[in-house]
């Protein structure tokens, strides 16, 4: 049997999870760049940003929102996990 609290599983886990949390927050970004540009390209062409300007209504705060209750677990994990480790040294 496989103990899951080595040193080494516990160093893969957290590298996970910065993972996760930076790729989040590189796509929220993206998006809002990608959003950005659809707005301003269909300024460019005269046509009415209507479309873009709806979506990004839409996905933009679901997409942040997302991101945000991700970075919250993962630091409310990380904080646990300190709280934890101190108190077990008592």
């Amino acid at each position: 049997m496989h103990n899951q609290d080595t040193p080494a599983s516990n160093k893969w886990i957290f590298i996970t999870q910065v993972a996760s949390v930076s790729l989040i927050w590189i796509m929220v970004v993206g998006i809002v760049v990608w959003v950005i540009n659809l707005i301003l390209l269909s300024l460019e062409l005269h046509d009415v940003p209507g479309a873009s300007v709806g979506i990004s209504i839409v996905a933009l705060p679901v997409f942040i929102t997302l991101a945000g209750v991700l970075t919250y677990v993962f630091v409310g994990l990380q904080k646990g996990k300190r709280r934890s480790n101190t108190s077990e040294g008592d």
